[in-house]
């Protein structure tokens, strides 16, 4: 059964056939325009062709295009209608730069247009092909909660043919190494104690097991970490969840120069927003909300105001939820396209936040997570940011333990790299509903496509 996640040589060999039929696509479009190409033209082509192929690798990398495992069609074709999107606009750009060869528009769109059905097609094609091949058992060892969070993304991990059983981390280890043999994937919660954890990896990896293990938020101080030596012993230097000098000032100039242009850019739509906010029952257009920021330090948000006005005076503090009574028309749609969030820039500029980073909580959750989980407080080492890993990555209802752990491997990952990534993922979760609903009252309803059966401890 082959790994679920890709390999170098896999995610090469995708990149490669992604890339030839790009390349095939101009090629389409060119016959398809024949009558008006001129040998100019396809000097104009051969000229930018290093563009179009950094430019595809940059955006089919950036939305993990080369490293599809999960078969769902609808996601495939989100990640491919931005990221070609981007690589034509950008290609338009470059091709300007060349407008005494320039390339005409007729053969840019229809290229681009040919080569998202192609990569659809293929990547369609492929995912299901590796999804049917991967025929195995799934076994969970952790608590039932834990599980039961998991269940349907565990069912669905590896074909229709698979199933998944729960065993609990109280069963002996024993039983827990003699049931191992039966399954070709393991995955590990985080609750389990160390001793057992360590030595269930290690009877799993000798057995040629498939391992996936649940970390906890401390095991994050572990990752990207320095190792040296005290004579002959190794040791991990546990750093501090900050980023350096160099670090901040980059940054820092990154987010002056993109909130700058994003609010030129999208200034006529928040001109219309304003006013439709306005029209719908002429309250104030803005709302302004204190939120604890870097190193504890409380700010004032700005966002369009997508509640009636008040909306706390009767309730209190609590969490936006799904089909909420207290949202406006008006805020339905800038909630759902992420509009509300826009006067944020301001916020960015003014140095209270970033434009990526964890998400800014009121004080008075700040407190209750904090008593729930202690390592909460290191993510406020950095600026609050409009969008964050945890916000790409998980989805609106996501637990703020789940949340946590996002937020702190982004802190010890930081990088310019990292930021454009989730600046570009964030379109995603901009058009995924899923990503983007509410906290909901509601119990769960589970609808596993697969064989799920649980197995109770004796």
């Amino acid at each position: 059964m082959p790994n679920m996640i890709p390999n170098r040589a896999t995610r090469a060999l995708t990149m490669v056939v992604d890339l030839v039929l790009i390349v095939l696509s101009y090629g389409l479009a060119f016959l398809l325009f024949n009558e008006q190409m001129t040998p100019k033209n396809y000097d104009a082509f051969l000229g930018i062709l290093p563009w179009i192929i950094v430019i595809s690798i940059l955006f089919l990398g950036i939305y993990e295009l080369d490293r599809l495992v999960q078969y769902d069609v609808w996601d495939i074709v989100r990640k491919l209608a931005i990221a070609v999107t981007f690589i034509l606009l950008i290609t338009m750009t470059v091709s300007f730069f060349f407008r005494e060869f320039a390339m005409p528009r007729s053969v840019l769109l229809s290229a681009h247009g040919i080569a998202f059905i192609a990569l659809l097609v293929w990547k369609s094609a492929f995912t299901k092909y590796s999804q049917l091949s991967r025929k195995g058992k799934v076994m969970f060892i952790g608590t039932e909660k834990e599980f039961e969070e998991m269940e349907d993304s565990l069912a669905s991990f590896l074909s229709k043919s698979s199933y998944v059983r729960w065993y609990d981390k109280k069963e002996s280890l024993a039983q827990l190494r003699t049931q191992i043999n039966q399954f070709n994937v393991v995955f590990i919660g985080s609750e389990l104690e160390e001793e057992k954890k360590d030595r269930l990896m290690f009877h799993a990896m000798k057995n040629k097991k498939l391992v996936y293990v649940v970390p906890k938020v401390n095991d994050m101080l572990l990752m990207n970490t320095s190792v040296t030596t005290m004579d002959d012993t190794m040791v991990m230097q546990v750093r501090p969840f900050t980023l350096s000098l160099t670090q901040l000032l980059i940054k820092r100039g990154v987010d002056i120069a993109a909130a700058v242009a994003m609010i030129v850019a999208t200034l006529p739509v928040m001109v219309v927003t304003a006013i439709g906010i306005k029209i719908e029952d002429r309250g104030p257009v803005f709302f302004k909300q204190e939120r604890v920021g870097k190193n504890h330090k409380p700010f004032n948000i700005l966002k369009f105001r997508s509640m009636v006005i008040d909306a706390e005076s009767k309730t209190g503090p609590v969490l936006a939820k799904a089909n909420d009574d207290r949202i406006t028309k008006m805020g339905k749609f800038i909630r759902k396209t992420r509009i509300d969030e826009l006067p944020q820039l301001i916020n960015v500029l003014k140095g209270d936040m970033s434009l990526v980073g964890p998400r800014p909580e009121r004080e008075f959750f700040t407190k209750q997570f904090q008593r729930e989980n202690k390592w909460f407080n290191y993510r406020h080492a950095v600026k609050p940011g409009i969008t964050g890993y945890a916000q790409v990555m998980g989805k609106y209802t996501t637990d703020a333990d789940k949340k946590l752990k996002f937020d702190l491997h982004y802190i010890r990952n930081y990088s310019f790299w990292l930021d454009l990534t989730i600046l570009m993922k964030t379109i995603l979760v901009v058009i995924n509903k899923a990503k983007s609903e509410g906290e909901t009252n509601s119990t769960k309803n589970k609808k596993v496509s697969y064989f799920t059966k649980k197995q109770q401890s004796h």
